[in-house]
């Protein structure tokens, strides 16, 4: 097959349940497929996009079948008191079948062809193909996870790897060794359900005590926007309520069978074995509205994780809030790991119990303007980012 052979179709928003219906009636199992149902549902009711908008590039073959797709995920950028629309890339991929052949460059030129504002979290991969293209970068964004057994710095197994690994380094030796093997794995599962339920009550009690000054309920969907901290960044990413209540009504993990794309080939977030969304209200006990924080419990694998979704408090302060509930929720279901953004953390990392379970992680964003006089443009060097920004809030 040559590359002139491949199509590509825009697909407009107000026709994305259409297209997967189409697309997913014809496929079998193990087929590479360019959107699961629920993306397309969600994305189809997204606060910020218009019906109009691209929300999907496909490439199609010969035979008429998706061989690579292009996710586009319209936003609001806040630069002052003024909004602007801005895309996410979502989901970016080719078959395996035609890899090598150029297809994902045609992709990316494609998108780039509709003359807009674009920003994307730098996968590995993705991050130096974007370079190529000439994408500009941002600092890495600092964030933490929580190793709630703290076998990610107490495994000996692991010890001895990293220490046979800095020697060959020493020695110049080019060979590779593997930190997680299956003896590491193996002691793991021994000791670590015994450290996490050690080291849960050992930072679960001082977090008990900051939780016993306010007062915190679920709820399905968020009831309205916390009042105004007394600053606020001049430029950033505005996810409304409505947008997480969004995010919250249309979830784009479900738990497995009940995503019909399960067994097909979707690369991304699609179904795990468990899966849940918890939004939270904070209150102050004299019930005065302080906000709200959202977390995503799930298993993947052997492993369950929270994580941070989403969170706006009143005050700067009262970020000490979000580390508090997240490690309640992930005691509750015993989570293995937990993401929380670097102002959670804060008040742990100094201390001896955060230097041993804190891990700090980067993530990287990097934006295509359309030119040097496009709103993204104009607001990129001023620009706060955080944890909850990009499509990450949705997995």
């Amino acid at each position: 097959m040559q590359n002139d052979a491949i199509r590509f179709e825009h697909i407009k928003v107000k026709d994305l349940h259409e297209f997967a219906e189409r697309v997913l009636s014809k496929s079998r199992k193990g087929q590479f497929v360019p959107i699961t149902m629920q993306r397309a549902i969600a994305h189809a009711n997204n606060p910020y996009a218009s019906r109009n908008d691209v929300g999907l590039l496909a490439a199609f073959d010969a035979n008429d079948e998706v061989v690579g797709y292009f996710g586009i995920l319209p936003l609001l950028l806040r630069n002052s008191d003024d909004y602007f629309k801005v895309n996410w890339f979502t989901t970016w991929l080719v078959s395996a079948k035609v890899r090598g052949r150029g297809i994902g460059a045609q992709l990316m030129a494609e998108a780039l062809s509709l003359d807009q504002d674009y920003l994307i979290v730098g996968s590995v991969h993705a991050r130096r193909v974007c370079h190529d293209y000439g994408f500009w970068e941002r600092p890495p964004l600092i964030y933490y996870w929580l190793d709630t057994s703290g076998m990610g710095r107490l495994n000996p197994l692991m010890w001895l790897q990293r220490a046979c690994r800095k020697l060959l380094c020493f020695l110049r030796i080019k060979r590779e060794v593997k930190l997680r093997t299956p003896f590491t794995g193996r002691l793991d599962s021994w000791v670590g359900p015994v450290l996490k339920r050690v080291f849960y009550a050992l930072i679960g009690g001082p977090q008990t005590k900051v939780l016993a000054g306010i007062r915190f309920e679920e709820v399905d969907q968020i009831s309205g926007e916390p009042p105004t901290p007394p600053s606020r960044p001049q430029a950033e990413l505005h996810r409304g309520v409505d947008a997480v209540n969004w995010m919250l009504k249309y979830p784009w993990v479900v738990e497995s069978g009940q995503s019909i794309t399960e067994e097909m080939d979707y690369f991304f977030s699609d179904a795990r074995p468990m899966y849940r969304t918890i939004a939270v209200e904070v209150f102050s006990p004299e019930d005065e509205y302080k906000g709200f924080v959202v977390f995503s419990a799930s298993q993947k694998g052997k492993q369950f994780m929270l994580k941070t979704l989403d969170y706006r408090l009143s005050n700067p302060s009262d970020g000490r809030y979000v580390l508090a509930l997240a490690i309640h929720y992930g005691r509750k279901f015993l989570a293995d790991t937990i993401e929380i953004p670097a102002e959670a953390a804060a008040d742990l990392r100094p201390r001896l119990l955060g230097k041993l379970l804190l891990h700090k992680k980067e993530r990287i964003y990097q934006c295509m303007p359309k030119d040097d006089d496009s709103p993204l443009a104009q607001a990129w060097e001023v620009l706060t980012l955080k944890l909850v920004d990009g499509d990450m809030a949705f997995s």
